[in-house]
Order: C-alpha cells, then structure tokens, then sequence
C-alpha cells in the first residue's frame, strides 16, 4: 500500500489517514474534525502534522479514498477499500511497523519510510537475509520513484544495499563476445586466483545483477493481511472504481488464480537455493523467461553476493 501511495501521488492524504487511525483508539471509524484539528494542527500538540490550511486541503484530496465525510466527522475507510481505491488487487510481501516518528517527521520523512518499509517486507524474518535482488528500473515501476530519489531515500532512513554478481562459464573469445550481447556493460572477466570455481587460476565470465536491499523496520505477523485480503479480492470482483488494470506485466483483475501462479513462475528469476531454481518449470509446461539464479552460500564480505547462473530449466 505505500508503493501506491507513493506511486499514486496520495501519500500526503496517506499520512493523514495513518495518523487519523491512531488517533482513533477505540477503532469506531469515525472521527470529529474539530478534535483533528486540534490534535494535528496545534504546534505545542505531541501529535502536530500540519497547519489548518493543509489539513483542509488534505481532506479534499483524501475524499473518496481514504475517507467520507461532512462539516463535522469523517468516516475512514477501511484498508482493505483504500487499498482497493488505490489500484491495488493484493497485499504481498510481510507486514511491517511504521514507527509514529516516520509520520510526524514532515513528508519527505514519510516518503522515504514508505519506500523504505516495501524493503523491509521482502525479508522473509528478521534475520533480513532472504531479500532477493530487485532492479532499479521495477523499482521505479512499483513505486513511481526515480533512481536518484531512491538512493536519497535510502540515504535518509538507513536501507543498507548489496551489490550481486553472478559467475557463468569459462572465458573464452567467442563466448565472451556472445555473453557481452546479452549482459551489455555489466560483464567482467573473474580469475579465480583460489580455485573457488575450478581450476586455480581459471578466468571466467561474470556480470553485476540487480543489488539487494535491507529495510530497517520491524516485521509484524501476516494474519490481519490475509484477512483484508480475502476482503479485497471481494472487492476486485465487484469491479471497484480505481482497481481496473494493474502493474505492467501482471494478469487483469480477476484472471484466475492459477493464471496468475504460471505467470509468477514463468518471470521469477532469483532462487534461495539450486534445488528450487532446478524447478521452476511448473507441471503445466510455462516456459521460464530467460537465465535463473540461486545465491552461492558462504561467499562474499558483507558488501557482495555471488550468484550461480542456469540458463535453461
């Protein structure tokens, strides 16, 4: 849901209706716009997020998405509809915690956390080692944020990157030449002074793959996700205003599951282990797209990855 925030334009309304949720203790759903008003618009409050002006112009952006309201409450909308509005079919990846600061902090803060938290939740635990690599250029399709603002906000909250490589065949000229067809500039030549590979001394072909990233947020439990995604895809099906289409490359709102699951499939790229990249081919025949990797264990000095390469399943 942040991705969407951000990629939607609708991340100041966004910060708004995260800090209107907490305020509402008891979960009724409903809030007076006076007690707002002096919640988040008095400069000696704990809980200031903006002046009065903003915070009516952010009560007309939020109106339809976020919220309903009159001249003296707003009704907040659940996130299973906000996320149904803001063009998403389904929450992925682990929950995480927004820490109170990340809103109050001003909006370039809140910009940065949202991007940061889509990185905390590609960890499978807290151990934060399992996050697969991911380009720059998806990135900026998911999220709608330029590489030179995503290294800014990486910056800022603290998201530490790793660099992959991945090592292929053996150099050779003609397969040199034909690997730099495919890998472009990212190809290297790789000796392998310690015969790590093979043959001590041997050269082979490497090339740099997407970096992986390592939010700093807390990792909560899935089950309030599954619960609101069982009401979005409610929701998808009835055809909410806002929810038609998807990301580029993704099946249409409502494509059967199993659609969806040969689609996954066919485009993963990146394995934990060989064994899983050696099946990736599922039983109804999808041919994958293009070269797999797995991550090879024990290597690298924290600042790396290497990674093995299999060309066909």
């Amino acid at each position: 849901m942040g991705l969407a925030m951000l990629r939607q334009g609708q991340e100041a309304a966004g910060r708004l209706w995260l800090m209107s949720r907490f305020l509402d203790g008891e979960g009724r759903g409903v809030l007076r716009i006076d007690n707002i008003t002096q919640s988040l618009t008095t400069k000696s409050s704990i809980h200031y997020l903006c002046g009065k002006r903003q915070l009516r112009n952010l009560l007309r952006a939020g109106e339809g998405v976020y919220w309903t309201r009159d001249k003296e409450r707003i009704w907040l909308r659940s996130a299973a509809r906000v996320a149904a509005a803001l063009g998403v079919e389904r929450l992925t990846g682990q929950p995480v915690a927004l820490p109170l600061s990340a809103l109050l902090s001003g909006i370039g803060a809140f910009r940065a956390h949202l991007y940061a938290a889509f990185h905390s939740g590609r960890a499978k635990n807290e151990a934060r080692r399992s996050a697969m690599p991911i380009a720059r250029d998806t990135l900026a399709g998911l999220s709608g944020v330029g590489r030179t603002s995503q290294r800014t906000y990486e910056a800022r909250v603290g998201i530490q990157t790793l660099a992959n490589f991945a090592i292929g065949e053996a150099a050779t000229e003609g397969g040199q030449e034909e690997r730099a067809w495919r890998q472009g500039q990212a190809l290297f030549t790789l000796q392998d002074y310690d015969g790590r590979q093979g043959r001590q001394g041997k050269t082979y072909l490497a090339w740099q793959l997407p970096n992986s990233y390592t939010g700093q947020h807390t990792l909560r439990p899935k089950g309030r996700q599954k619960r609101i995604n069982r009401q979005l895809q409610d929701l998808v099906m009835k055809g909410m205003p806002g929810n038609e289409g998807g990301l580029v490359g993704r099946p249409a709102a409502g494509q059967p599951v199993t659609a969806r699951r040969r689609l996954a499939v066919a485009t993963k790229r990146y394995y934990p282990n060989g064994r899983a990249a050696g099946q990736r081919r599922p039983k109804s025949g999808v041919e994958p797209a293009g070269p797999c990797y797995w991550r090879r264990q024990g290597v690298g000095n924290g600042r790396f990855a290497l990674w093995h390469s299999l060309e066909k399943a």
